[in-house]
């Protein structure tokens, strides 16, 4: 029994202690950020309100909201560096508020003269305020207060764009995503860039980053570099004579396995054209797209027995109609071996009349030589 009085003394006594040293001074409280117990100043329930609000009012674009509660904030919490910051950013973001942004910054500085968003937060001020020099300062610093903030380097790379240093730009962005190659924003800033300074190497370069990194943006790098639109990484790797490499390319781009064989053939690349169309043909022996394929490919390999056994298609079995691709290649194939006239029989009128130009370069290469080839005499395409 008295060891238990002895122990409650104890405690009693430690919590009396603990609250005389509390009352010397700020209370501290544990939080756990990251799974790490961190010590820090204690921060009533209204400043947590007010700032909140703030953050949510500054998200949604009503800056005057904002300051008025940023300012609650400072009333109930004047030693958090944050809240003037943002304070300060808010300010900065409305016009008829500008001129006390700089009181705000101060504040924050006086608590925390290293808090890398205090600098990042009045780079920005400054730039969209046409202090581009000032801005460049503050933003050096802020890269040098945190090398690791993407932000902060990108808005430096930005501002020394806009200060004409474009060399030292590409450099900043060159060195982020060599240090961090997972930053999506890193080689986005790198690849808009080249865009603008039309370095196709290098945007190309950026994009085939981007696009792994970030998939969303395929369609947007498609649209901007010609060379990584689907279509066009196929034809490259049949350029480069990789069937395999061709035939991944081919489903990325969704293309189907007889199309391979007859964008092959459009290319004048023979064999390639052959090992894929029999590969189908074996599978499907209704495929006209992946006969036709074959046949241009024995006419380019002047395979005249090969030729006549591609046209020989299997008795009683239903084919499927070619593709605009495959139709073209084969009334060219009639114009050589046959004739003009068997040639517009096959074609139809529907090849004589001009239709859009199609966003698929191969396609409309093979459109403009079958209008040439089926024009009356004296005239082009």
């Amino acid at each position: 029994m008295s060891r238990r009085r002895g122990s409650a003394a104890i405690v009693t006594a430690t919590i009396t202690l603990l609250g005389l040293v509390a009352g010397c001074g700020d209370p501290t409280v544990i939080r756990v950020i990251d799974g790490v117990p961190t010590k820090g100043r204690f921060i009533s329930y209204e400043a947590y309100a007010y700032y909140a609000r703030g953050a949510e009012a500054e998200a949604h674009g009503d800056l005057p909201l904002a300051i008025m509660l940023y300012k609650g904030a400072t009333e109930h919490d004047e030693k958090s560096v944050e809240v003037w910051t943002r304070l300060g950013a808010a300010s900065c973001a409305l016009p008829d508020a500008r001129a006390s942004a700089g009181e705000a910054f101060t504040r924050a500085e006086e608590l925390d003269p290293t808090y890398e968003p205090l600098a990042r937060a009045r780079a920005r001020c400054a730039a969209d305020s046409g202090r581009v020099a000032d801005a460049l300062q503050h933003a050096a610093r802020a890269v040098a207060l945190d090398p690791g903030q993407d932000e902060a380097v990108l808005l430096y790379a930005s501002l020394l764009e806009r200060a004409g240093r474009v060399a030292d730009a590409e450099r900043t962005l060159d060195a982020l995503v060599i240090e961090r190659p997972t930053s999506v924003q890193g080689w986005l800033a790198r690849y808009e860039l080249a865009l603008r300074r039309h370095d196709a190497v290098t945007a190309e370069r950026a994009a085939r980053a981007l696009r792994k990194r970030a998939p969303r943006l395929a369609d947007r790098i498609a649209a901007e570099v010609p060379a990584l639109a689907p279509l066009a990484e196929v034809d490259a790797a049949l350029r480069s004579g990789d069937l395999d490499a061709a035939r991944k390319a081919a489903r990325r781009a969704r293309l189907p396995a007889p199309e391979l064989a007859v964008r092959a053939a459009a290319l004048g690349l023979p064999r390639l054209a052959r090992d894929q169309a029999e590969l189908v043909l074996g599978a499907d022996p209704s495929s006209s797209s992946a006969r036709i394929a074959l046949a241009v490919a024995a006419d380019l390999a002047g395979d005249t027995a090969l030729l006549a056994s591609a046209l020989d298609a299997p008795k009683d079995t239903p084919t499927v109609a070619p593709s605009p691709l495959a139709r073209l290649l084969f009334t060219d194939l009639l114009g050589r071996r046959a004739g003009r006239d068997a040639a517009r029989a096959f074609a139809g009128s529907d090849f004589v009349s001009p239709d859009a130009p199609s966003p698929d370069p191969l396609l409309e290469a093979a459109r403009k030589r079958v209008r040439a080839l089926l024009a009356p005499s004296g005239k082009g395409a």
